[in-house]
């Protein structure tokens, strides 16, 4: 007798009741039994000379229709066995499942037992692929609703269906428990394949947003603002959210217009109390653009506060800009500074666990600001710079992995500033030199543990090696933003070597080459540190100073070389760049540009040539000049 293996067929001498081979060992065989119990079937083990070989029944392509409609059912097909095999026996053409038939099959069943719901399901995913169902339940609907896109949203309510009945084991099915697939397919098949169900206008209008749907073509794009503008006109909170930004980014369908976007938002607001439309509101009044350029401040600053109370970074620091120039307000440094600070604290513990698209670009912009225009800070340019830099290395991270409205403007903006203040910043060098332990703070982050190997080198010159070291909750430890500012340095590290003065000491407690500390302290008069980890110390150098020498950077020129002029925008006074293909534009034209309200006549304020490597943002993120006046 042919062994029988797992999976196989075996019919029980004795009583003639076939099952299936569950598991064998050695001589052992233990059978599966559907015939009495198909949710919970029965298993019994056998002698290998007990059973022998049944033939597994096979559903044939003639009857896929029949048992997809509920003509034909499981029992039927298999002589009771309830298991068949794998393979359909071709007998006729081709079987193509469809909704109708589909559709047949819940009313055929609704009603019916569990168990025999569950066969019924059981065997039409065991022959998905012969039935033909779509692939992927879940890709994006494109150009048009089609009957593949109502199977695949029915085969997943099928699914839902399957597994109730697995894990409820429900004496009988409720009537809702065939609702959502009926209501799927009776839309569909009573329309003649017009209409839809509401399930799958929903899930179209979710699939694309302000960014994706102009990448669409005009088909999709047509039936995502169907289906969004139905759910509008529903009052879906969600559905007039998205087509708020859409109003708001300007889209193809969707041009922008910002009353319509303003009141979305606000309507959203008022249904949801959603802090994010608060914040984009305050973004809409603070630029005035449903009042052609004057600002609301009034406004504003009511709805700054609500998304600054729900700790939204950009209401924060636009709550602080207002404070720092008096828009709307008493004119107020400390608080703007405090208001900065505060964004910054919470985003720089982000960016250093490598969260780039967190708002530390536009703190620490705002942080340089203070300290060149004195708000709520003294003058000081080197600390200014040190921001900038800051601000320059968070804003490029954060362009390479995302695309966020307003990131051109804070790159153009810190791009600005570092220009103005390396006009008069002119401290230079490499090498920063620490009379005290000042380079521990770029290690100790948050006051964690951090290693730090001891290693001689000649004439007393001691090379440490420091790196923060992960926590038990984290997957890795955060890295270390170093900015040297009289280097034109910054950048995020895991590691730093600093190397102390000539005829340096050091002790560790354990007598090993590597100090664990997680904090210090410095004795000015013997100019020693001493190191501690949880009160104790570990270890102590003793040195005249320490210096940290940042890499030098080449900064290459290379790529193509593109033509920009800076143009002056009289409403806000800020400047902005822009690609223009014609050489005869000089500083003092007046030439045509797509601003935020649409097109702008500005005045040429600067005119440059620049290789792809200066850019710092894709080029396609730059506008053009549209023409010269």
């Amino acid at each position: 007798m042919a062994r029988l293996e797992i999976g196989a067929c075996a019919e029980v001498i004795a009583t003639g009741r076939i099952g299936v081979v569950e598991d064998r060992e050695r001589t052992k065989v233990t059978l599966c039994f559907y015939d009495k119990e198909y949710i919970e079937p029965e298993y019994i083990t056998f002698k290998d000379h007990e059973l022998k070989p049944a033939e597994t029944p096979a559903i044939k392509t003639s009857q896929l229709g029949p048992f997809v409609r509920g003509e034909l059912t499981l029992d039927a097909v298999s002589n009771g066995i309830n298991y068949l095999s794998e393979y359909v026996k071709t007998d006729s053409k081709a079987y193509k499942v469809s909704a109708a038939d589909l559709l047949a099959g819940v009313n055929a069943y609704d009603g019916m037992p569990p168990e025999d719901v569950l066969k019924w399901i059981d065997t039409i995913m065991q022959f998905e692929e012969d039935l033909s169902f779509p692939e992927s339940p879940w890709e994006d609907i494109v150009d048009e609703v089609k009957e593949k896109d109502i199977l695949s949203l029915a085969y997943n309510e099928l699914e839902e269906i399957r597994w109730d009945i697995l894990e409820e084991n429900p004496v009988e099915l409720l009537p809702e428990d065939f609702k959502n697939l009926r209501e799927c397919l009776e839309v569909w098949v009573k329309s003649k394949g017009k209409e839809y169900p509401e399930s799958l206008t929903i899930r179209i209008a979710q699939q694309f947003d302000s960014d994706s749907i102009d990448k669409q073509s005009e088909k999709t794009q047509q039936l995502f603002k169907k289906c969004l503008d139905s759910l509008c006109d529903k009052k879906d909170p969600k559905a007039i959210q998205r087509r708020g930004y859409c109003y708001y980014c300007g889209t193809k369908i969707y041009p922008n217009d910002w009353i319509k976007a303003r009141d979305a938002f606000l309507e959203y607001y008022q249904l949801t109390g959603d802090a994010s439309a608060a914040n984009t509101l305050g973004y809409i009044y603070y630029y005035g653009r449903c009042n052609g350029g004057v600002p609301e401040y009034e406004e504003a600053f009511k709805y700054f506060s609500i998304g600054h109370a729900y700790t939204y970074f950009e209401s924060t620091y636009k709550l602080a800009d207002m404070f720092a120039h008096g828009y709307g307000v008493v004119k107020d440094g400390e608080t703007a500074n405090h208001l900065y600070w505060s964004v910054y604290k919470q985003n720089i513990k982000r960016f250093v666990k490598e969260d780039y698209e967190c708002k530390f670009a536009d703190a620490a912009l705002r942080m340089g600001n203070c300290f060149r225009d004195e708000i709520g800070a003294q003058k000081d340019l080197e600390t200014a710079y040190y921001y900038y830099l800051q601000a320059d290395f968070a804003i490029r991270k954060r362009t390479a992995v995302a695309n966020h409205y307003g990131d051109t403007v804070v790159f153009n903006g810190v791009q600005k500033a570092l220009e103005e203040v390396r006009k008069e910043y002119t401290k230079k060098g490499r090498t920063e030199q620490f009379f005290y332990p000042g380079w521990t703070k770029w290690a100790l982050i948050k006051h964690r543990r951090c290693r730090l190997k001891v290693k001689g080198l000649k004439d007393g010159v001691l090379s440490l090696s420091a790196s923060p070291i992960k926590r038990f909750d984290e997957d890795k430890a955060p890295l270390m933003l170093i900015t040297i500012p009289k280097a034109d340095y910054c950048e995020l590290r895991d590691k730093i070597t600093i190397k102390t003065a000539k005829n340096s000491t050091f002790e560790i407690a354990d007598g090993s080459s590597e100090i664990i500390f997680d904090h210090v302290e410095f004795d000015y008069g013997k100019r020693t540190t001493k190191f501690y980890l949880y009160d104790k110390c570990v270890g102590e150098i003793c040195t005249d100073g320490y210096s940290f020498t940042a890499p030098a950077v080449k900064k290459e020129l290379s790529g193509k070389v593109y033509h920009f002029v800076s143009v002056c925008f009289e409403e806000s006074g800020r400047c902005y760049d822009y690609l223009c293909d014609d050489k005869s534009v000089k500083v003092g034209d007046e030439v045509i540009v797509k601003g935020y309200d649409g097109e702008k006549a500005v005045k040429v304020v600067a005119v440059t040539d620049k290789y792809e490597s200066q850019l710092g943002l894709p080029i396609e993120r730059f506008k053009k000049i549209i023409k010269k006046l």
